[in-house]
């Protein structure tokens, strides 16, 4: 594995974090994510929405350039983009809006060429609330609709004026039947029993389509596991939310299918921030940072391939890409010292290294 690029924190803009990528018409790979201006790294300071372009399969990256602004929708913040083709073969890069209300919504910018951008709101036809959209997690579904999924958490301010969000969260699925114009919520809500005081109930869910049919959801939670639960029946109910296999703090998994050979691959934290752990508060419990592979649909999954594991880094919020020449780009968050989400690196590891 090695690093091809790194967005560093400077001067002005204090973080660059959650990113997906996507393949031009042209053939080269745009990677969109949250660019912060001024001073704060805070989740809710002034964030933009950035590119870069590789032409080389990713060995290469240009310079930054932003394609959108909260001033462009009067809004607080945008960030956490997910990159999805359109049904008219434009790209579409999706990303939240935090609204001055504290609720959330979503837009998207529209692109023939990867160049020129198309900004517009997405219509929510559902209840105002505070959702929070991962990075890289919007998917078409196999009936052609787009599906969002998002941990809905209450909010409000604190006496001081401070935004008070609560941490436990209810995993929600949103979906287009307009690709991506507008989103409705469907009506079932996933969550788990938090019996302890920090608990963070079922947050930032991900989806994945099996061959067969079966839609997979896990979230993070604070039991010690990603959960999940399964849909045997196109999003219309789920089965009871368990603990999966993948045992992590709160902290974001990422799955993607390699389109060439079919194969499944998770990235993710695999231990838990356990008291007495050196150095888990620096890095939020968030290191190592692994991935595992499925060849039979997700039965089994491979001995763990460590990325990256300097125990005061912490390693979240990944991206996946599978390039032309057989690797893999992981985007992710790499800060140092308490402050992960301030830094992004991408790195490129060859699928034959990860068995």
């Amino acid at each position: 594995m090695k690093l091809v690029n790194q967005l560093l924190p400077s001067d002005g803009n204090p973080r660059n974090s959650e990113g997906s990528f996507i393949r031009l018409p042209d053939g080269r790979i745009l990677f969109a994510y949250s660019r912060y201006v001024g001073d704060s790294w805070n989740d809710h300071a002034f964030c933009e929405i950035a590119v870069i372009y590789s032409s080389d399969e990713g060995e290469t990256w240009t310079e930054p350039r932003v394609i959108a602004s909260p001033t462009d929708f009067d809004a607080k913040n945008l960030m956490s983009v997910s990159c999805i083709y359109q049904n008219d073969g434009r790209i579409g890069i999706y990303f939240i809006i935090k609204e001055n209300n504290l609720t959330t919504t979503c837009a998207r910018a529209l692109s023939a060429d990867g160049e020129s951008f198309e900004l517009s709101r997405c219509r929510f036809n559902l209840p105002s609330s505070y959702y929070v959209f991962n990075n890289d997690r919007l998917i078409r579904l196999p009936d052609g609709r787009l599906a969002y999924p998002a941990g809905r958490h209450s909010h409000g301010y604190m006496p001081d004026g401070s935004v008070d969000i609560d941490s436990s969260s209810v995993s929600v699925v949103l979906v287009s039947n307009d690709d991506g114009a507008s989103f409705e919520l469907l009506p079932f809500r996933l969550t788990i029993p938090t019996l302890r005081q920090g608990g963070v109930g079922m947050q930032e869910p991900g989806l994945f389509v099996f061959k067969d049919g079966t839609i997979w959801l896990w979230a993070r939670t604070s039991a010690g596991f990603q959960y999940e639960s399964f849909s045997r029946d196109n999003l219309k109910s789920f089965t009871m939310p368990q603990p999966s296999i993948f045992s992590s703090p709160a902290s974001p998994m990422e799955v993607a299918r390699d389109p060439e050979s079919g194969a499944i691959y998770a990235v993710y934290n695999p231990i838990s921030n356990y008291p007495g752990r050196p150095n888990a508060k620096e890095s939020w419990g968030r290191t190592p940072f692994v991935i595992r592979k499925s060849t039979d649909e997700g039965a089994t999954w491979s001995d763990v391939y460590t990325l990256e594991d300097v125990p005061t880094r912490g390693y979240c919020y990944p991206a996946l890409f599978f390039t032309g020449d057989g690797s893999l780009l992981i985007a992710y968050c790499r800060g140092d010292h308490g402050k992960c989400l301030t830094e992004t690196g991408i790195a490129k590891i060859s699928l034959a290294d990860i068995r």
